[in-house]
């Protein structure tokens, strides 16, 4: 897919001892403009396109510039949204801005359209300062709108891979997800966050836990540590106790800056091994961070989520009547979505999911409601970005027609001593390690079997269909193996990773091997 971005000149920072222009210089293709004064929370919004900057520009994996795709702006009445994804695009991150923050100037025209973000720009704008009269500014003119000679047009062509395009629709589909909605206090998040970064683990497990007990706060256990960080008012609905185990913690960095300094944070857990987001509320803008369920699997690569297929389904008549009532109104929910149809309130869910699939529509997760936002030009072709997973349909069947018999769910358990360093000192631990052996009939095959890692891929399987017979796992599991799978997810509990170790278990572990202390630190 091509995309053209069609720029006046760059984007640009300036500042002098009392004044400074911030100039976002978007496509001409797409015209939105906004211009006003910053009034208030100045340094908020300074803090805030500073982390939004650093999720775009600060990971590893460099990639040239050329194929790098711009974030993308969208001005609502009643907000200011830019959205972009990382590198690795692992990680999604959105900012929305009160324009009653600042003292609008001109005719604010509302849309959607991609803004030059340079890492020029993403350093320049530790400049900020609220000492300073500061105009802020977004429109196609950028740059030469306060700068003589400035540049001329330049025109950019990206080859943009659909894999981009998919990520960014499913990323929207995915907040829209039901899931555990958990209100913390940012101190808690923020202690988890310095416990990671003083405390390194070179070896599985390395995911984040959150726990569940029943008439008990919410709280976080840290692997393999087992440290645990109790989420202080952080209450939720579950009757009994529950875990889900979510990894890529160390991506919350990028949120660590804005901790200090917000009023409350709204996690979002979408399940395990799935998205999760983590909305950061401060005074006059809220800064969203969307974590794909692994660091290695982007959002933009196929996995579990893409299951999302099966919410999408939904009456092509009802989509352009629902696009308008977005339109004509700030955002809506899928509830008076469903009222202005007169249709129930899940068929309206997976009408507005569709349109998220199309780039027509988002999921404000700040308000938890539907906005109007065109991603593309033209709606995305759906066929072609999402093109039907024979096996996971048929699996999504075989549930859904209650062909799924689970019959045993055994755990296999190995350990081993490690020794890792923490805050508090080194601290030696038994680590365990688990594979889930299951076992169960589907459909016409009565011994099906896989063998789940802790993480939740299948390691090993067998199945009597012929798609198994010709290929074992080399094309991946068939239809019956993945149908297993999501039957036993509820029977593969999510544990602890490690225990004390023993003074015995230490002192065998250490004649076992000439030094112990190289491993995990």
């Amino acid at each position: 897919m091509m995309v053209f971005v069609d720029y006046a000149s760059p984007s640009v920072f300036e500042s002098t001892l009392d004044l400074a222009d911030l100039r976002f210089s978007t496509s001409a293709r797409r015209l939105v403009r906004f211009h006003g004064t910053v009034r208030r929370h100045g340094f908020n919004l300074r803090i805030a396109l500073r982390a939004l900057g650093e999720a775009i520009w600060s990971n590893d994996a460099w990639i040239a510039a050329d194929g790098l795709l711009d974030p993308i702006i969208t001005v609502h009445p009643d907000r200011l949204i830019f959205e972009a994804f990382s590198q690795d695009q692992s990680t999604y991150v959105a900012l929305f801005v009160d324009p009653a923050i600042f003292e609008v100037e001109g005719e604010v025209i509302t849309g959607t359209t991609n803004v030059d973000f340079t890492a020029w720009l993403w350093g320049a704008l530790g400049e900020m300062r609220t000492s300073k009269h500061t105009t802020f500014r977004i429109g196609p003119e950028g740059f030469a709108i306060a700068t003589q000679g400035g540049g001329g047009r330049f025109e950019r062509a990206v080859e943009v891979p659909d894999a981009w395009v998919r990520g960014f629709l499913q990323v929207q589909a995915a907040m829209a997800m039901p899931g555990t909605r958990l209100d913390v206090q940012p101190v808690d998040l923020l202690a988890a966050i310095r416990y990671l970064r003083y405390s390194k683990a070179k070896v599985a497990p390395r995911a984040l836990r959150y726990e569940f007990e029943p008439g008990r706060d919410a709280r976080i256990v840290l692997e393999p540590w087992e440290h645990v960080i109790p989420l202080e008012g952080a209450a939720h609905h579950y009757q009994e106790r529950k875990a889900t185990r979510v990894w890529g913690r160390r991506r919350l960095k990028l949120i660590e800056s804005l901790l200090p300094f917000a009023d409350s944070v709204a996690i979002d857990l979408k399940g395990r091994a799935l998205p999760s987001f983590y909305t950061v509320r401060l005074a006059g803008m809220t800064f969203v961070l969307g974590l794909s369920g692994f660091s290695e699997a982007s959002f933009t690569s196929a996995g579990g989520f893409d299951l999302l297929a099966g919410m999408a389904a939904a009456d092509d008549a009802l989509l352009e009547p629902a696009l308008g009532l977005l339109r004509a109104h700030h955002h809506r929910s899928a509830r008076e979505i469903a009222q202005a149809l007169a249709i129930e309130t899940p068929a309206a869910i997976r009408l507005l999911t569709r349109l998220c699939r199309q780039g027509r529509v988002m999921f404000d997760l700040e308000s938890r409601r539907y906005r109007h936002r065109a991603l593309l030009e033209q709606p995305a072709e759906e066929l072609k970005l999402f093109p039907p997973d024979p096996r996971r349909a048929h699996a999504a069947r075989l549930l859904a027609d209650g062909l799924v018999h689970v019959e045993r769910v055994a755990v296999e358990e190995t350990s081993k001593i490690r020794r890792f360093k923490t805050p508090d000192g080194p601290i030696e631990r038994k680590i365990l390690y688990r594979d889930w052996r299951v076992t169960g009939r589907v459909a016409a095959f009565p011994e099906v079997q896989i063998v789940v890692s802790d993480s939740g891929s299948i390691l090993f399987g067998r199945c009597g269909c012929p798609f198994f017979d010709q290929n074992l796992l080399q094309r991946g599991p068939c239809e019956h193996q993945l149908a297993l799978l999501e039957a036993s997810a509820q029977a593969r509990l999510d544990q602890p990773t490690s225990v004390p170790a023993s003074p015995d278990e230490i002192a065998m572990a250490r004649g076992g091997r000439a030094r112990d202390d190289d491993e995990d630190e």
